[in-house]
């Protein structure tokens, strides 16, 4: 059997976009020989649609158009994710029960359609809000070449079966699936690969059978998180040997020969990398998808936002970017000279907007019409505001997307200002810890090969420049891992401080820690930060989407309350 891998972007409620590309698809595939084109999990619709699954007409549109597909599959098969529907069959909120499913087409006719199990309900999957669970499994027979062949066609979470009663794949293989076809819209993390291949193995041993796995690749939304899928569809044969692997964080259709096949490697996972470029795909695939042509990015000098215009214009390309300085009295010749700096070795457009005189006519103007600012804060944060105000005004005037530089250390402590440095349309870096944000910056000249960003960036005290001789007040090397075990392992105050009376707080942190530290300090420092991490939940829940890529994202990935008297201990 000769296959077509259909790697693609599918976009959000794009039915006539994602049918055209569907249809342009099989007919590459069949001119190239193919039997059998296999697209990702609803590729027809896009997988994060959220309550447009609601919408009955959108569901019941989708369908109709396999029809259309249908007529494009002579001489040739697909399988094509897409929501189902049962009108026979209401659920307790009144709409018509629809499920998660895979099509199989050939030569015109709707062969079979297969419904997803196993519903994802963590995280940022919502799978069991929206579709009903299929209740039966059963392999979808085909003719390839004559010879009549099992397809054991299941849907992404079906493969993950761990901490489920039901195994789909078991059960396929079990009523005679000849070979197995998992379909995904699998979202990144580093060294997803990994885990991914652990998984397949485990069912092939179980199986005898070969294991083929088509994921999207680009980028989705659910609203307040930007969701990257990495592609990577890959096939391993009946002997668990990697046959196919595609590319990574790119669009592309795999033809393979399953008899002609031969073993090829893994490729070694770079951390640094993986994330990179998660970031540039998530970003370009975005603006893409949104209309947005241009970027902008207000460029301090410090390293998170120059981590961001690096990351920006790698995505747009640096000929559609700008990068504005926004220097009051308190920025210094350091931090512009950076700035500059970077921006031209980048080779983006690189202007200076002085707000000095601005914040002096903010401030006189309000303590002449209303009171004296007492407020040592409310006057630093103003300078933050005016940036935000004149970049929304540059995003308005131009339509360019204006990118948000706030990393996820500062997000989770509240150390950004609301509706100043966390205006935008986006958050590049809002998944990244402070930590990450220095590996990230000292991989970019390695990967360039040459200075991009200024070794100064890398060495300089970190400093929002909004008063005379303000540093960041943290502990970034100790903070910084310190938010990730509250934010992505969820663990308590208490579960914390008793790693760190058993030294178990794990390589992320310092070494010298348990020197520096006596249990009471270090107490005071676990119980302040979760403090602050709850304080800041208001600001946290208006700002702009997140790009999720590690263990837990900020946004509807970590779902926050407002209100919330839980201190982490009695």
């Amino acid at each position: 059997m000769k296959l077509a891998l259909i790697q693609m972007s599918p976009v959000t409620g794009d039915l006539k976009g994602n049918l055209e590309r569907i249809k342009k698809e099989i007919a590459l595939a069949r001119n190239n020989g193919a039997d059998l084109a296999v697209f990702p999990e609803m590729a027809l619709t896009g997988y994060c649609i959220s309550d447009l699954v609601e919408d009955d007409l959108f569901v019941e549109t989708n369908k109709e158009l396999l029809k259309e597909i249908a007529k494009e599959t002579k001489n040739i098969a697909a399988i094509i994710g897409f929501i189902d529907y049962d009108k026979g069959k209401i659920n307790n909120d009144g709409r018509i029960r629809k499920y998660n499913a895979a099509a199989l087409l050939q030569n015109g006719k709707i062969r079979g359609i297969a419904h997803k199990a196993l519903l994802p309900n963590y995280r940022y999957f919502d799978d069991k809000r929206y579709f009903t669970p299929g209740e039966t499994r059963n392999p979808l027979p085909i003719q390839i070449n004559g010879k009549k062949l099992n397809l054991g066609i299941s849907i992404c979470e079906d493969m993950w079966d761990e901490n489920y009663d039901i195994k789909p794949i078991k059960e396929l293989a079990h009523k005679g699936a000849d070979i197995l076809i998992n379909i995904n819209a699998s979202p990144f993390c580093p060294g997803k690969i990994n885990k991914r291949e652990e998984i397949i193995k485990r069912h092939i041993k179980e199986t005898g059978l070969a294991f083929i796995y088509v994921n999207t690749v680009g980028s989705a939304d659910n609203g307040k998180n930007i969701i990257p899928f990495d592609g990577q569809s890959l096939v391993y044969d009946k002997k668990a040997n990697l046959i196919v692997l595609g590319k990574q964080f790119e669009e592309e259709t795999i033809l393979i020969d399953l008899e002609k096949a031969s073993t090829i490697n893994k490729p070694q996972i770079q951390r640094e990398r993986e994330l990179f470029e998660a970031l540039v795909m998530s970003l370009k695939d975005y603006a893409k998808q949104s209309g947005f042509k241009r970027a902008i990015l207000p460029l301090s000098g410090g390293i998170d936002s120059a981590l961001g215009l690096v990351i920006t214009a790698e995505a747009f390309g640096k000929e559609n970017v700008t990068a504005y300085n926004l220097p009051s009295r308190f920025n210094t010749i350091i931090t512009k000279g950076i700035a500059e700096r970077l921006a031209k070795n980048l080779g983006v457009e690189y202007k200076i907007i002085p707000i000095q005189e601005i914040d002096n006519t903010i401030i006189n103007t309000f303590e002449g019409n209303a009171h004296a600012i007492k407020n040592k804060i409310a006057k630093e944060n103003l300078h933050a505001r005016i940036r935000g105000m004149l970049m929304m005004l540059e995003s308005n005037d131009t339509s360019a997307l204006l990118i948000s530089n706030g990393n996820k250390t500062e997000i989770a402590l509240g150390y950004s200002t609301l509706y100043g440095d966390m205006c935008g349309g986006i958050s590049v870096i809002g998944d990244l810890s402070k930590t990450e944000v220095y590996n990230l910056s000292a991989y970019v000249n390695k990967r360039y090969g040459k200075e991009i960003m200024p070794e100064e960036v890398l060495t300089i005290k970190p400093s929002a420049e909004l008063s005379e001789g303000q540093f960041d007040p943290f502990d970034y090397p100790l903070v910084s891992p310190l938010v990730d075990l509250f934010v992505e392992e969820r663990d308590s105050p208490i579960e914390i401080i008793e790693k760190f009376k058993n030294r178990s707080l794990g390589n992320q942190f310092p070494k010298e820690i348990y020197q520096h530290y006596s249990l009471e300090l270090f107490e005071k420092l676990v119980k302040d930060t979760y403090r602050m991490l709850k304080r800041s939940v208001y600001k946290r829940l208006q700002g702009p989407p997140i790009i999720a890529v590690t263990g837990r994202s900020f946004g509807f990935d970590l779902r926050e309350t407002l209100i919330n008297k839980w201190e982490g201990v009695i």
